[in-house]
């Protein structure tokens, strides 16, 4: 991690990297922060700018003249959190989801899945990505993610403040946060 190694080499400066993204990106941030930690480099510190897809999808749901029919969700985020992160959003919506990936026969599957599904009016949780999505996911990256990174009220563009969607650094590893 290139960030820690200019920490190391630059004990004099402050070096504050930028982590945005979702549950993607997040335990490779997390990681980076827990190396900083076994390696003693008290220089480096992260911004943590990362969301949660589960509470956004709750959000979409929340709000007013809702007029969605299916949700498409992200294979790159799913490999991280499974597909058993979205149930306790399907079970309370029962709205038609797929999981997708980024090949178009992958993104063409999960809307044919959702067209069935809509058609049928058979709502399911259905995984078009299942290559690389497993049902619990990544528990190793999820392990890092939950030991570095607490859940926080995040603010959306364009959306707004949505409740626990963000992810703060923990206490414990509060000298790492910028």
């Amino acid at each position: 991690f290139d960030a820690i190694e200019i920490a190391q080499n630059n004990p004099d400066k402050r070096v504050v990297f930028l982590g945005v993204g979702f549950e993607t990106t997040a335990p490779t941030i997390a990681a980076a922060i827990l190396s900083a930690e076994e390696m003693k480099v008290a220089n480096f510190s992260v911004i943590s700018a990362h969301k949660l897809v589960p509470p956004a999808l709750e959000a979409l749901m929340a709000a007013d003249n809702v007029m969605i029919d299916g949700f498409i969700l992200p294979g790159h985020v799913s490999v991280i959190i499974g597909q058993k992160a979205y149930l306790p959003f399907f079970n309370q919506h029962q709205i038609p989801c797929a999981i997708a990936g980024f090949e178009p026969t992958d993104i063409l599957q999960a809307i044919s899945m959702l067209v069935e599904q809509i058609e049928n009016g058979a709502p399911a949780m259905a995984n078009a990505y299942s290559r690389a999505v497993k049902y619990e996911g990544n528990a190793k990256a999820q392990q890092i993610l939950n030991d570095v990174f607490e859940p926080a009220d995040a603010s959306w563009r364009a959306i707004g403040v949505i409740p626990q969607s963000g992810l703060q650094i923990r206490r414990k590893y509060e000298h790492n946060d910028a």
